[in-house]
């Protein structure tokens, strides 16, 4: 009878340990179903930084000078809420289609032989939102210089960061150079 007793005692503890070793891994582990994980696998893209997406506009803007806008129609989200605000523009320049054609009419009305160049004041990102203010200033190929201040806004989609708005005016000393000119 002892001996039946001291199986039966080991049997629990052999039971008892087993399980608690099983808790165990499956706190740990993930359960791995027919060869596959049971997590769902994520596919991971790199996030374009907020810094880089602020390089890549410079180069849109210097391209889109020259008369190429196809960088800088990549930049833009292509959703129906992007606005450009622009103190020359006739209307209100509201959805991609819009900004688009706004986008293609500048290029056109500059060359290759146009100059861009910028000046950053400020910048700040947080919670896939973020902002640009900088002076910008063109030179056309007739010698004309267009300054202006420029205030760019961001929202993260898909992993990069889309411009969502753009309000550009001139500068008070581009204003004064436009008065004395008429």
């Amino acid at each position: 009878m002892k001996r039946n007793i001291s199986v039966f005692i080991l049997l629990i503890l052999l039971a008892s340990s087993f399980k608690y070793r099983t808790k165990a891994r499956e706190v740990n582990q993930n359960v791995v179903t027919a060869g596959y994980s049971s997590a769902s696998p994520q596919k991971t893209f790199p996030v374009e930084s907020f810094n880089a997406a602020i390089e890549k506009l410079q180069q849109a803007n210097s391209e889109l000078s020259k008369g190429n806008p196809d960088l800088a129609k990549s930049m833009w989200s292509h959703k129906e809420d992007v606005t450009i605000f622009d103190e020359k523009a006739v209307g209100e320049i509201k959805g991609w289609q819009a900004v688009e054609a706004t986008l293609n009419a500048t290029s056109k009305q500059l060359s290759k032989e146009s100059t861009y160049t910028f000046e950053k004041i400020a910048s700040h990102e947080a919670a896939g939102q973020g902002y640009l203010l900088q002076k910008e200033h063109y030179k056309l190929a007739n010698g004309r210089v267009i300054d202006l201040h420029v205030t760019v806004l961001f929202r993260k989609e898909a992993n990069s960061w889309k411009i969502i708005h753009r309000q550009s005016d001139l500068s008070a000393s581009a204003r004064e150079s436009d008065k004395s000119s008429k």
